[in-house]
C-alpha cells in the first residue's frame, strides 16, 4: 500500500498540479489509467519477488529466529514516512492557497 499511496501522492502533488500528464501517453486526470496499471503491477511484482524466499524456508527449525526485515520492507517504512511528511507539511499550504 505505501508504493501505491506514494504513486497517488506523486499524481497529485507533481504531475496533476504541474501539468505533466501532457507529456505522459496514456494517462487519464482523476481516472484509473494505464499508469496506475503498470504502478500496481509492478507493485505486486516486487511483493511477490520479497515474499517468495520466505515461503521456502520451511524446514524444521528447533528455535522460532526472528528473520531479518527484507529490504523491501525497509524502503516502504521509509516512504511511508515521507509521505507523512508531505502529507503534514505540503498539502495544507496547497489547500491554503486554493481554499483562499
Amino acid at each position: 500500500m505505501t508504493f501505491i499511496n506514494t504513486w497517488v501522492v506523486f499524481e497529485e502533488t507533481i504531475v496533476d498540479r504541474h501539468g505533466l500528464w501532457r507529456y505522459m501517453p496514456y494517462y487519464r486526470v482523476g481516472l484509473f489509467c494505464a499508469w496506475d496499471a503498470s504502478v500496481l503491477a509492478v507493485t505486486v511484482l516486487l511483493l511477490i519477488v520479497s515474499v517468495a524466499p520466505l515461503r521456502r524456508r520451511r524446514g524444521p527449525t528447533l528455535q522460532p529466529t526472528a528473520l531479518p526485515l527484507p529490504l523491501l520492507a525497509k524502503i516502504a517504512i521509509a516512504i511511508t514516512f515521507l509521505n507523512t511528511l508531505v502529507i503534514f507539511f505540503v498539502w495544507p499550504g496547497v489547500l491554503l492557497r486554493v481554499c483562499f
